[in-house]
């Protein structure tokens, strides 16, 4: 059972401050590790925090722009800070307008869910063809 059941945004490229206008790849942002003023319990290490999290969705949305694919994924953290790409995968082409949807964790799903154990923590990472506006990238969990 999980920690708690409901659905709530781990990290999105608007709440984060990065706009909605990407013209280059770019990721949430680097790990951090523990040290004598981040402690291990209380700190977290990136900006995703995965630690109470079975389940995953992540959503890219796109309305504009000059850009032919945009590719987001999730990627894990072990304990040691050793980076493992695309936990998750979403890629929107062609251009936009459009969306683009992945969901996986420890209870899957059908059709395109994937199954696996979330790491403590992770990053969302984008690369990009061109550019795009009226961005929203967004990762959900439970």
């Amino acid at each position: 059972m999980s920690f708690d059941d409901s659905v709530r945004l781990i990290w999105s490229l608007t709440t984060s401050g990065g706009g909605t206008t990407i013209t280059t790849s770019g990721n949430s942002g680097p790990y951090t590790a523990p040290g004598p003023t981040t402690p291990t319990a209380t700190n977290a290490r990136t900006a995703v925090d995965l630690r109470r999290i079975d389940d995953l969705w992540l959503s890219v949305n796109a309305t504009g722009g000059s850009g032919t694919a945009l590719t987001v994924q999730v990627d894990g953290y072990d304990g040691q800070g050793n980076l493992f790409p695309q936990l998750l995968k979403a890629t929107l082409t062609p251009a936009p307008p459009g969306q683009a949807v992945a969901f996986g964790g420890r209870h899957g799903g059908g059709g395109t869910g994937t199954y696996f154990v979330l790491p403590e923590w992770g990053r969302v990472s984008w690369a990009l063809t061109g550019t795009m506006t009226g961005v929203e990238i967004a990762l959900y969990g439970r």
